[in-house]
């Protein structure tokens, strides 16, 4: 059978473009280290490959919400322990007045108590106040000495906090409620500094305490302590809490190792055998083109006979 001229440029031409389009993809191939550009390129694997790459990106995300209740409970950690020694700061100014029998340097060292405990309440993290329970933009705690907390009907009205504990959902299945309120960690505290100042008004604790005062700071004492033990336990709960994000967050970051590798052996191209189709397909090419420079050549002499 007798081929023209037209067929042969013809199939020349579609060679040269099938070369060229090896070329191109084994170029993709080398550049990007990815057997496609796109997941069309796949075929019947690229709805499991996208089914990879969604659970990759929820559990990524997961990963991203875990870093930051992180951050949030290491803050309450220091919250928690400033507030903690503020309790333990009032005890033991108390029985060292009690060991010595004088009450003068009470009033400086219960301030500063005080004070304390407002620095772990009134915490701020990112600019929120952590303990403001929704009410992150002011305060929780409103009074500033003990002044202020003695003219209070009762030590609940010093607080201003709303009462809505932040919750996280920190993987597929958990949830994990983080958020602590300074009314629920602090007025009982504050219930103690408030009976403190309304007695020492009343009949200042001066160089030489009297028998009913000492009973009535023994007593405080032994509340500041009970106090000090609950606000560990918080502390203690706080710590359980980071523990578990943590141990969440090591599960996910295998979750992701394992999602990542079974998308690369989907994804990823065999870099030795795309070097060599692209040195073949740029021979492939190469003859292509002389092929149709030599029809072009031929055409043009026949023209010219």
């Amino acid at each position: 059978m007798r081929v023209s001229t037209s067929q042969i440029w013809g199939n020349a031409v579609n060679n040269l473009q099938s070369a060229q389009d090896r070329q191109m993809q084994a170029n993709n191939q080398v550049s990007t280290q990815k057997v496609s550009t796109d997941l069309m390129g796949y075929g019947r694997s690229a709805e499991i490959i996208a089914s990879y790459q969604a659970t990759l990106s929820n559990t990524n995300a997961f990963i991203d919400v875990n870093k930051t209740v992180s951050d949030r409970l290491d803050a309450q950690n220091i919250a928690l322990e400033r507030t903690s020694d503020a309790a333990s700061q009032a005890k033991d100014a108390i029985m060292s007045a009690l060991a010595s029998g004088d009450g003068t340097s009470l009033a400086t060292a219960l301030q500063g108590a005080f004070s304390s405990s407002l620095d772990g309440l009134n915490y701020v993290h990112n600019g929120q106040y952590l303990f403001g329970g929704g009410n992150d933009d002011q305060a929780p705690v409103k009074v500033g000495t003990l002044t202020d907390l003695a003219a209070l009907t009762q030590p609940s009205d010093a607080f201003q906090n709303g009462d809505v504990k932040k919750s996280s959902r920190i993987d597929v299945h958990t949830t994990l409620q983080t958020g602590m309120l300074a009314s629920d960690l602090g007025t009982t505290l504050m219930g103690l500094f408030q009976q403190y100042q309304q007695q020492a008004t009343a009949t200042p604790f001066g160089s030489q305490l009297d028998d009913t005062q000492k009973a009535f700071l023994t007593n405080l004492a032994n509340q500041f302590s009970t106090t000090y033990d609950g606000l560990v336990e918080q502390t203690s709960l706080n710590g359980t809490m980071q523990k578990r994000v943590d141990n969440t967050q090591t599960s996910l970051q295998g979750q992701v190792t394992s999602l990542t590798g079974l998308i690369g052996d989907r994804t990823d191209a065999d870099m030795a055998k795309a070097y060599s189709d692209l040195q073949i397909a740029q021979v492939s090419v190469q003859a292509s083109a002389q092929v149709l420079s030599s029809l072009k050549d031929t055409s043009l002499l026949n023209l010219l006979k």
